[in-house]
């Protein structure tokens, strides 16, 4: 399938010029954005940026292929601890985060694997799916709160317990940014850098792309199917049960780039990244947003976050209202606000076909 087929395909909404002039705008709009922006602001949006990844991956299992998965946060932690561990024992060494983030993406892929054949190949769906996976994220978060001792360390590494991942190994007090090889060496991303902001925007627009892709490909097309009957998907020859698992693997990596670049950006990793808080939030952004169109995902994590944080500084509302945004999501708007436009965008085009069949036959 060509490039345009794959990245205009009706899986995915926007698909006029009009979209990718927008797309574009907001891509400019974006690039030129940091130096009109504080320190402090640039820190919370990189904050923000970074987890689009999770949003994203959560949007293609969930509203792509009909899977929820309340233990998202599992791989985004498991990412963002193997980056640390592995980055402080090679600490040093030129090298050491970008082995600890192929470590983190290969450590957790593995996992997600085991994970996704163990359910999905022993048939658990629906909600099971979501309590196996709630349950998993749950007992990492129990087992690491209780590794507080000096017993509990991986090579160099103290695991740390409540504390966090590090804080008592050694002469370590933070967990390494990201670094990465250039011409003319290795660059450092700290984690409000402008550097940074940019390395996470040339990293949303690939990832979307990429997934936009996919969602658009033969794979999206058939766990699309899965989404919809998957009992009769199976009936046409399909291997749901690779493909539910492929799809699992594949938003696990994306959670845990999140949980990589999250350690890379506030220096420090501990087991609440794990609770139930951290698995709820990702739900409530892709199902207010959208959850079947990844544009929407991506942008309305970014837009909930910060409206979270807006309210966060006036008191203790944020959980409450993204609570009753998710409540009213459910209730009024299944497919989530980005279902109010694509409505729109319907009613206006019946509108133009019934003005052009009077026209014709006037």
């Amino acid at each position: 399938m060509a490039v345009t087929t794959l990245l205009n395909g009706r899986q995915e909404p926007g698909r006029s010029a009009l979209f990718w002039v927008a797309f574009a705008v907001l891509v400019v709009a974006a690039a030129v954005l940091p130096p009109y922006v504080g320190r402090y602001t640039l820190l919370n949006l990189n904050n923000f940026l970074l987890m689009t990844f999770l949003a994203a991956g959560l949007a293609l299992l969930w509203g792509f292929c009909g899977i929820l998965s309340l233990g998202q946060s599992a791989f985004f932690g498991l990412g963002g601890y193997a980056y640390g561990i592995v980055a402080i024992n090679l600490a040093g060494t030129n090298g050491a985060s970008l082995v600890g983030l192929l470590g983190g993406l290969v450590i957790v892929g593995i996992v997600a694997a085991l994970l996704g054949w163990l359910m999905f190949y022993g048939r658990v769906r629906g909600v099971f799916v979501a309590i196996v996976t709630l349950v998993v994220t749950l007992l990492i978060e129990t087992f690491l709160n209780q590794t507080a001792g000096p017993q509990w360390a991986i090579g160099s590494v103290h695991l740390g317990g409540n504390n966090g991942l590090g804080r008592f190994s050694g002469a370590i007090e933070e967990l390494p940014s990201l670094s990465l090889p250039t011409l003319t060496g290795w660059f450092e991303f700290p984690g409000s850098s402008r550097p940074f902001y940019y390395l996470l925007l040339i990293l949303i627009i690939a990832a979307y792309l990429g997934l936009r892709a996919l969602v658009n490909s033969r794979f999206g097309i058939a766990i699309a199917a899965i989404r919809e009957d998957a009992d009769r998907t199976e009936t046409l020859g399909y291997d749901i049960r690779l493909l539910q698992t492929g799809t699992f693997v594949i938003a696990a990596l994306l959670a845990a780039l999140s949980g990589i670049l999250y350690v890379s950006w506030g220096n420090f990793i501990t087991p609440s990244v794990f609770g139930v808080t951290s698995n709820i939030l990702p739900v409530i952004w892709v199902a207010v947003s959208g959850r079947k169109s990844l544009a929407a995902a991506i942008l309305g994590a970014v837009a909930l976050q910060w409206g979270s944080q807006a309210l966060a500084l006036q008191g203790e509302y944020a959980l409450v209202v993204q609570g009753a945004l998710l409540v009213i999501a459910v209730l009024v708007l299944p497919e989530g606000l980005i279902s109010i436009g694509l409505t729109l965008r319907r009613a206006i085009h019946r509108l133009k076909s019934r003005r052009a069949g009077a026209e014709a036959v006037a």
